[in-house]
């Protein structure tokens, strides 16, 4: 059996080439790991984004097909997208508690929180964006109020988005 000698300096310590196939073998090794590990949350994230923009999408065509199924809309066809029954009853309330000078304003914040989600390609709280819009919009008829002239219907956000999406 041979036995290696230590390197009597630092010189030969650094010129020793034994252990050096482990130590490449355990960064080797890290690094697979790490790249699994990034990769495996890249298509989780994406896997969910999916999901959530298919249940949206059945839900858009399942509400047009059943009418007993489709919330309560302002005529625009338009039916709810990300919203719970609670998160609906919620926001309502929300904007029902408004001045008329609030509710105005808030068609304008959502609009433009939709358009920077939708730009960012975030669709989920795009659709939300719109959820809220739907209601401000329901909020304003029943005060027998007109959306601002430049604004446009919750059913034009709804294919504004589709359209962004194919």
């Amino acid at each position: 059996m041979h036995i290696r000698k230590k390197p009597a300096d630092t010189k030969g310590f650094w010129a020793s080439d034994a252990g050096a196939v482990s130590v490449e073998w355990v960064v080797l090794s890290a690094a697979v790991l790490g790249l699994g590990a990034f990769s495996v949350g890249q298509i989780g994230q994406g896997s969910v984004d999916l999901a959530n923009a298919t249940q949206g999408s059945l839900r858009f065509f399942l509400s047009q097909d059943s009418e007993t199924d489709a919330p309560e809309t302002d005529g625009s066809g338009y039916a709810l997208q990300r919203l719970s029954a609670d998160q609906l009853a919620q926001w309502t309330t929300t904007y029902a508690n408004q001045t008329e000078a609030q509710l105005l304003a808030s068609v304008h914040l959502r609009y433009d929180q939709f358009t920077t989600h939708l730009q960012a390609q975030q669709w989920s709280q795009a659709l939300q964006r719109i959820d809220y819009y739907h209601i401000i919009e329901q909020e304003l008829a029943s005060r027998s109020l007109p959306r601002p002239d430049d604004m446009p219907a919750a059913q034009t956000l709804f294919d504004m988005y589709n359209d962004a999406r194919s």
